[in-house]
Parts: C-alpha cells; structure tokens; sequence
C-alpha cells in the first residue's frame, strides 16, 4: 500500500514538473514571438512614413511643375521645331506620300495637346507624340541642347589642337562578337580575331563587321596613336589601320580555302563615311548608284503644315556615284542582316544589292537611311531645354525607294528561332545559290 501510494505521488510530481516545464516552454516561446512582430509592427510605421514623405515630394514638385509651366514656350518651340522641319528634315515628303502621314491633322492635334497640358509631362509627351509619329531612327528627341556643329573651316584659322589620347577623342570599345551561333557551325573554324572575327565552316568564310564608325575600335586606335596628332589625322590613321585589317582577315579565309564569303552586319547600327572604303574590298567590279540627295529647298515650305504643296525639299537631282573594286574577295558574296542593320550599314548593302554584287540573307534592315550631313539638322528647343535632330540628307534604292523603308532581304531567314534552325536555313539559303 505504501509502495503504491509513493509511486502515485511520483508520477504526480512528474506530471506537475512536466505541466511547469511545457508552462515555461510556451511563456519561453510567447515572449520570442512577440519580439518579431514588434520589429514588423514598427517596420510597417517606418515604411509609412516613407511613403507619406515620398508621396509628399512627388506632390510637391507635380504642384512646383504646375505652378511654374509656361506653356507658351513649349507652343513657341513647337513652332521653331517645325519651321526647321519644313526645311531640313529630308524624309518629310515621304512620310506624306509614301506614309501617309497628315502633317495637318498632325500638327492640329499636338497643338491642341499642347494648348490643353498643365505640367512639363504632359507637354513633353505630345511632343514625343509628334516625334515617334515619324518612326525615323535619325529624327529623335533628346534632352538638353547639344553640341552645336562645328562651323565652316576658315582658311585664316589656327591649326586644329592635337588630342590628348584615344579616350578624349571619344573612342571607345565596343562588342565585335556575332549575334549569330556561327561556332555552332559543323566544322567552324576561327582564322581571325578582332577587330573583325572571321572563321570557315567548309568552304564558307564568315567575317564580322560589327561597326562602320572607326571610333568603336579603341584598341586600334591606341595601336595608330602618337603624339600630336590631331582629330582627323587620328580618324584616317584608324581607318587605314581597319582597312589593313580587314584585308587580311579575307585573306586569312581565301588561304584556308573560303570559296564564298558571308559578311555579317546583324546589329552593325553604321558608323561613318569608312564605308565608301570598305564596300570596294569585296568586288573587283565597278559600282553605282544614285548620289545621297541632300535638303535645299527653293521656297519657303512652312505651307506644308497646312497640308498645301510646296517646292520639293530636295535641290536638283543627283549624280551618280561611283566605286571601284579592290579585288581583295572575287567569288560569290553574302550579306547578313537584321533589324539592327542600319544608316551606313544599309549603304554598304544597298551598294551591293543594287549592282547585284551579293545575296542579301536575314531580315529587312532597321530603316535609319542617309543620316546627318556636317552634322545635319539641329533644331535647339531652348525655352523647354530639348534638342531635335534630323537628317538632312536622303538615299534611294535603284528602285526608288528610300532607305528610310529598311532594305528587304533577296532570302528572309528565321533569326528568331533556335540556334539549330537559324543555321540550318542560312545553311539551305547559300546552297541555293550555289553556281
């Protein structure tokens, strides 16, 4: 009996000691959840008060930017950018009559948004409006006036200074890789490095120009540069060292047995007038093509906003221009493009395509066209801070259309799909051609 009553009040003790220990465990635990969701509670207050100070900044200024908007220099600025354009902005006519934009109807509605804004916001995005209408990669609306063009060199002026380095000439580098999974080709092979990679698959040779403006290649330019010399003396110093080295990267593929050439421009955005210098070292022939018609009105032209016709915005018609051969390549030529292909890029290919010199692959081309003659046109906004620029100068297909449309392909090729079916059709493509 005794045993048994003293195991009964061990096992009470031990359920008591059991009960105060999973009492103190569960107070233990309590006060450890309730320390997080103090820390929650005042971060939940500090991210308030943040926002109420945030949006009390952004109604502040929207309440600054409508207390200070002066619409009549946005409308007197719009006027100013438009009497430039009825002068200097070179595809003007064919976006009417090509496009079918209604300059009238256009300018009534920007004005009207304008006239309607309340804050710089608004006011800027009719005029953004305005601009995308054209859907023109060279005609852009940027912020800030720019750097003016350089004036007329005058015969009594001192000489040009020497630039400081590469950097301070404002070259820089930039990617020279293909977009293109050519080292996914059977047997690819690389021949050359930069600036312009190139490689065979059998006995097709591929060549990358990623750029026609020599100021995107700095290390060719670090490899020319010396002491005092100044901004065109290094400019020609660039280009006759790419020249040198686009020679021989074609010479590296005619020695390893390239019987066709496939020059890659997917993404090559132009450049600069190199591009005169590089067509000729891909054909012996001779080649022509009209010249870039450049803006000169003979009368005032500010009607056209009325939707009246005026004079053409071009001069007389051009010339024809000319390019011989330098016979570095002389067997069948491609030319691969995309959306990114564009302003020289599309000279380099029209010059090709139009003499019938090499077979376009890829897609229609970005549509940049003849871009800024000395600079082209500028028109300074400066009551609202902005700068328009445009092209002043314009170039047409043999056909007659303007490159402002993009250059359709001889041979579209799906470079949006797999790595696998972009070679295989490129590859189907060029065997079609085969002679």
């Amino acid at each position: 009996m005794m045993y048994h009553a003293a195991a009964r009040v061990r096992k009470v003790h031990r359920r008591t000691g059991c009960g105060r220990h999973r009492s103190h465990m569960s107070e233990t635990q309590s006060g450890g959840d309730s320390l997080p969701k103090e820390t929650r509670k005042r971060g939940r207050k500090v991210f308030r008060w943040i926002g109420i100070g945030l949006l009390s900044i952004v109604l502040g200024l929207l309440g600054w930017d409508v207390a200070t908007f002066d619409r009549g220099a946005w409308q007197r600025d719009f006027e100013a950018l438009e009497v430039a354009m009825a002068k200097e902005y070179a595809n003007l006519d064919w976006m009417v009559e090509h496009r079918g934009v209604d300059l009238a109807k256009l300018d009534r509605d920007t004005r009207a948004s304008l006239g309607g804004a309340f804050t710089r916001v608004q006011a800027f995005l009719a005029l953004r409006r305005f601009v995308r209408t054209f859907q023109d990669p060279h005609f852009k609306l940027t912020g800030g006036a720019g750097r003016p063009s350089a004036p007329p060199s005058d015969n009594g002026a001192a000489p040009p200074a020497p630039v400081a380095s590469c950097t301070a000439a404002g070259y820089e580098a930039r990617p020279v890789d293909s977009r293109f999974p050519f080292k996914k080709m059977p047997g690819f092979t690389a021949v050359h490095e930069a600036p312009f990679p190139a490689g065979v698959a059998g006995e097709l040779g591929v060549i990358r120009i990623a750029h026609f403006g020599e100021d995107k290649y700095l290390a060719t330019c670090e490899a020319v540069f010396t002491t005092g010399l100044d901004e065109d003396a290094l400019r020609a110093g660039v280009r006759a060292k790419l020249q040198e080295a686009l020679q021989t990267a074609i010479g590296a593929l005619r020695d390893r047995g390239a019987k066709r050439l496939l020059v890659d421009l997917t993404g090559n955005g132009g450049g600069t007038e190199w591009v005169s210098e590089a067509v000729p070292l891909f054909t012996g022939g001779t080649l022509r093509r009209s010249k870039a018609r450049i803006v000169s009105p003979s009368c005032d032209r500010t009607p056209v906003w009325k939707g009246e016709k005026v004079c053409s915005i071009f001069g007389e018609p051009p010339g024809t221009a000319m390019l011989e051969g330098k016979n570095v390549w002389k067997g069948p030529l491609f030319v691969l493009v995309d959306r990114g292909t564009g302003s020289a890029s599309e000279d380099f290919v029209a010059w090709l395509k139009d003499n019938h010199t090499a077979t376009i692959l890829g897609a229609r081309t970005a549509g940049a066209g003849c871009g800024y003659v000395n600079g082209g046109g500028r028109v300074q906004l400066r009551e609202i801070g902005f700068e328009v620029r445009m092209p002043n100068c314009a170039r047409f297909l043999a056909d007659g259309t303007n490159e402002v449309e993009g250059i359709a392909p001889d041979v579209a090729l799906p470079l949006d799909k797999s790595d696998g079916e972009k070679i295989t059709a490129l590859t189907a493509a060029i065997a079609a051609t085969r002679d």
